[in-house]
């Protein structure tokens, strides 16, 4: 065990191969990781080589935002597995990269911003068949229903179309070929007509973004039929960095209201890192940009995620999660 590995990580990273990926023996494994993300990569890989002796290491440089394409080398040995584990500092998700190797029976576990304090972290031992198991639930009133309302304490009410797309759960683990995870997230989510949101969203949680993280002043997003239609915030250096990131990506794509997520992971708490904030237990996410992996049909190279605390969601009227507590 290297110096840096603790008992702790290696048990986590352990968790990530055998727990979450189910690598077998013979089965590929490829690690994709950047250059502020190698240490994690390396006892990922590793601890995949106690299992299999297919196991590849590629490190790239690292990605401007979440949703950017590796190199097509990179994507070719991606599409070659049978587990792939994504440990870029931004998130692969929303790539052509993944999206082919999914179709083509690659299962995903999605580690962005993972670190070795991360892989300690109690949040990597939460039961995931048991919460994966209400996000299940969740996911299927998603599918049967056609309107979804949100409401939370700070203000925000907002409607969306939900008809007939199709809810997902990602429960930490992924099992059958082509399925996707991103543990220690565990959450269900749908991707919204991208022309069917009205009402507004305050949010009081986080923007998993490097120059937000935590939110301490909400930020208030008037959403019409879709799209942002106005930030405020009454802390103007605040607004104007969440204006600042949306503008940064170049494409009025990235101002659709995407994603509608739940957070059902009991041992996570909000930190400001993705992974943690997109699957905490009492809260839920608005996903703005690139919804074309996860059901929709926006596609762009951006995926901003905004976490609100305590919601209460209804589907078709009937109470699904309330101050942020599943009742189903």
């Amino acid at each position: 065990m290297a110096a840096t590995q603790s008992k702790a990580a290696v048990e986590g990273a352990d968790i990530l191969v055998n727990t979450c990926g189910r690598l077998k023996r013979g089965e590929r494994l490829v690690v994709v990781c950047d250059t502020s993300t190698r240490e994690v990569g390396d006892i990922l890989a590793e601890r995949g080589r106690l299992v299999s002796d297919a196991v590849e290491l590629h490190e790239v440089a690292p990605f401007a935002m979440h949703g950017q394409e590796p190199p097509a080398a990179v994507a070719d040995r991606m599409s070659a597995a049978a587990l792939i584990m994504g440990v870029t500092a931004k998130s692969m998700v929303h790539t052509s990269a993944r999206r082919n190797s999914s179709l083509k029976g690659a299962r995903y576990l999605s580690l962005p911003d993972y670190s070795m304090s991360l892989l300690e972290h109690k949040s990597l031992r939460a039961d995931f068949a048991a919460r994966g198991a209400i996000g299940d639930r969740i996911a299927a009133a998603y599918t049967a229903g056609n309107e979804a309302r949100v409401r939370t304490p700070a203000g925000t009410d907002i409607t969306l179309n939900i008809a007939g797309r199709i809810g997902a759960s990602t429960p930490g683990f992924v099992v059958k070929p082509g399925e996707m995870s991103s543990p220690p997230d565990i959450e269900c989510y749908v991707a919204p007509l991208e022309d069917g949101s009205n009402g507004v969203v305050v949010v009081d949680g986080s923007i998993p973004y490097p120059t937000l993280g935590l939110i301490k002043t909400p930020v208030r997003f008037r959403v019409s039929k879709g799209r942002i239609a106005e930030i405020t915030c009454p802390d103007q250096g605040l607004e104007t960095e969440v204006r600042n990131v949306f503008a940064s990506a170049g494409s009025e794509k990235v101002y659709v209201l995407a994603e509608s997520g739940v957070g059902l992971n009991d041992l996570a708490e909000l930190s400001g890192i993705m992974l943690t904030d997109e699957g905490a237990a009492g809260t839920m996410h608005f996903g703005f940009g690139s919804n074309f992996s996860i059901g929709g049909v926006n596609e762009v190279a951006f995926h901003l995620d905004c976490v609100m605390r305590k919601p209460t969601l209804t589907v078709d009227g009937k109470v699904i999660i309330e101050g942020g507590e599943p009742q189903v």
